[in-house]
């Protein structure tokens, strides 16, 4: 299930947190409203504090939704997973919080829980310690098991993380399983953990005791997505090979990158051309699966067409494999009118008309889908991305500040304007005028306690970076100056205990 933040969707699953969940104490109080949206959730009425009082109190898991009214991906998690009965039942094991981005102080609890992806679900213990958490994109028949075993083992993650770094044949069956499923392309793992974490899983889908094939795959694929290693092409191809374990993982083989893609290619023509059958098999057996969602039917029609197209290159795509990715397209598209399941669809869509390199049918779509969609901005930016890659800086920038200005929530506003921000110093950056306008402004959504936060932070460090390129001539000093100034005027008013101050304090410090 992926994300978009601004910019056309690549790849599935670009999302962004971090494992382990610190159990420092907020002071904020974040309302969760009654998301009526999500019927049959019992979500808990108060702040977020609050339900971790209630959890101490009743002895129960906390069950934590963190998302986005615009997120089409969080919208197919609600259509998909949070609808089904078996998973609603589960849920009342648990206190469960809604926690939308632009909630008030939201960003600071996703600072605390490390998330930073919408959407992620994770399950924690009353005294906030993190059990496990769960992505989108696996068999939905799974997720209430999964639920069932994370209220039944509460170890935190962080000793099982720990167990694995140092005596993995300690680890239990339930460790074991919960590592498998857990939602890895939700960790923002550094970069210097990344080869021994990725090590590690290796090792365990070697030494766990009692775990089934497809779980051995899920941590040896796993562990490939997070560093290639020797063995890596060889394991995941022989699990690729499989009709069994191929298709049921999936979700994690949507992980595997372009150095994956050309360490396959790098074995020989025979083996990359096996490789790619196998591939092209397993995803059509996700793609035919009337048990899994149009949108993850899509996604593997487009990581179909994706490695057809690394493989080939710089032939084109095989007209056959156009010709069926174009039907299934406009059979999923003429069937979904349910807006949220429709979100999903539509981002699925564009992955493939992206893997067709078809501009102008993307473009058709995302056109149509502004004038009825709930969030339109969403693609807006798209849109102006697809302007900018033709050329049409002007339109570009129509698009991307038409996407900023309909933006609605601090968090989000910030985020979207961030994006116009951005592409104002790429395709106008001798308009300093507007530039420092616009800087302005979005830093505006920034004003108040608790909003530079989780990806409201990174957001602001990426802006940072682009300004400073920017001015790497330091043609555009008393421009920067000027905006850290504005910037400087928000952090006076945040009290000191505000975990942003550090992050605000340092934004452009001496980059002019």
């Amino acid at each position: 299930m992926p994300l978009h933040i601004g910019g056309r969707l690549r790849r599935p699953f670009a999302l962004a947190a971090i494992l382990a969940a610190s159990s420092m104490a907020l002071a904020a109080a974040v309302p969760s409203p009654n998301h009526a949206d999500v019927p049959g959730i019992d979500w808990y009425p108060g702040d977020v504090a609050g339900a971790f009082e209630l959890a101490a109190r009743q002895d129960k898991p906390v069950f934590l939704y963190w998302g986005a009214k615009w997120c089409p991906p969080c919208q197919q998690l609600k259509s998909s997973v949070f609808a089904r009965a078996d998973f609603i039942a589960r849920t009342r094991q648990f206190v469960a919080v809604y926690l939308d981005g632009d909630d008030p102080g939201a960003q600071k609890w996703g600072e605390t829980f490390h998330v930073g992806g919408y959407p992620t679900v994770v399950i924690l213990r009353p005294d906030r310690r993190e059990v496990t958490r769960l992505s989108g994109g696996l068999d939905l028949a799974l997720y209430a098991d999964l639920l069932d075993n994370a209220q039944g083992d509460i170890r935190p993650i962080d000793e099982v993380l720990a167990t694995l770094q140092t005596a993995a044949t300690a680890l239990t069956e339930a460790d074991c399983r919960r590592l498998a499923y857990y939602a890895w392309e939700l960790a923002d793992i550094p970069a210097e953990v990344r080869k021994s974490r990725a090590a590690a899983l290796a090792g365990a889908a070697h030494s766990c005791p009692q775990l089934t094939a497809v779980e051995r795959a899920r941590l040896t694929v796993t562990a490939t997505t997070l560093a290639l290693s020797p063995d890596s092409v060889a394991d995941v191809a022989s699990i690729v090979a499989d009709p069994v374990r191929g298709p049921a993982v999936v979700d994690v083989l949507e992980g595997l990158d372009k150095e994956f893609f050309a360490a396959v290619t790098a074995t020989g023509p025979a083996a990359s051309a096996s490789f790619q059958h196998d591939w092209e098999r397993t995803m059509d057996q996700v793609a035919n699966n009337p048990g899994r969602i149009d949108a993850d039917q899509l996604y593997a029609v487009g990581m179909k067409l994706e490695a057809a197209r690394l493989f080939a290159a710089p032939a084109p795509l095989p007209a056959s494999l156009a010709e069926d990715a174009r039907h299934r397209v406009a059979v999923a598209l003429a069937r979904t009118t349910q807006p949220y399941v429709r979100a999903g669809v539509v981002n699925a869509v564009s992955f493939i008309y992206d893997q067709l390199g078809d501009d102008a049918a993307e473009e058709a779509l995302l056109r149509g889908e502004i004038l009825t969609a709930r969030a339109p901005y969403y693609y807006m930016d798209d849109l102006g991305e697809l302007e900018e890659q033709h050329g049409h800086a002007a339109a570009a920038l129509d698009w991307y500040e038409r996407a900023y200005r309909e933006s609605q929530g601090d968090a989000t506003r910030f985020q979207w304007g961030n994006v116009y921000l951005g592409a104002l110093l790429r395709l106008a950056p001798d308009d300093a005028q507007r530039i420092r306008a616009v800087a302005g402004k979005v830093l505006a959504s920034l004003d108040g306690p608790d909003r530079i936060s989780a990806r409201s932070r990174k957001g602001l460090e990426r802006l940072d970076t682009r300004v400073r390129q920017w001015n790497s001539s330091h043609a555009h000093d008393a421009d920067v100056r000027a905006i850290r100034a504005r910037m400087q005027g928000i952090c006076t008013r945040l009290p000191a205990n505000d975990v942003g101050l550090g992050s605000c304090r340092n934004f452009l410090a001496g980059a002019a």
